[in-house]
C-alpha cells in the first residue's frame, strides 16, 4: 500500500512578494552605495569619444548584418 505524498507549495503571490522585496532591497543597497563614489572614471572626453565611436560601428556592423539576414530570407521566395 502506498501513502499520499504531500507537497508543500507556497501560494505564487507569497513567492512575488518575495521576489520583489529582494529585488528592492538590492535596488536600495546599490543605490545607498552610489552615495560613496570613489572612483570618477570615464569622464575623460577622450574615453567618451571612444565609446560614441565604438557603439556607432558597433549599430553599423547589426545594421549590415540585419539587412544581409532580410536580403537572404527574401531571396529565397524570388
Amino acid at each position: 500500500m502506498t501513502q499520499p505524498t504531500i507537497h508543500h507549495r507556497r501560494p505564487q503571490g507569497v513567492l512575488t512578494v518575495q521576489a520583489t522585496l529582494y529585488a528592492w532591497a538590492l535596488s536600495t543597497l546599490g543605490w545607498l552605495r552610489a552615495e560613496r563614489v570613489k572612483d570618477d572614471r570615464g569622464s575623460d572626453s577622450s574615453e567618451k569619444a571612444f565609446m560614441i565611436i565604438l557603439a556607432i560601428a558597433l549599430g553599423g556592423a547589426v545594421t549590415v548584418a540585419a539587412v544581409a539576414f532580410v536580403a537572404s530570407k527574401t531571396a529565397l521566395f524570388k
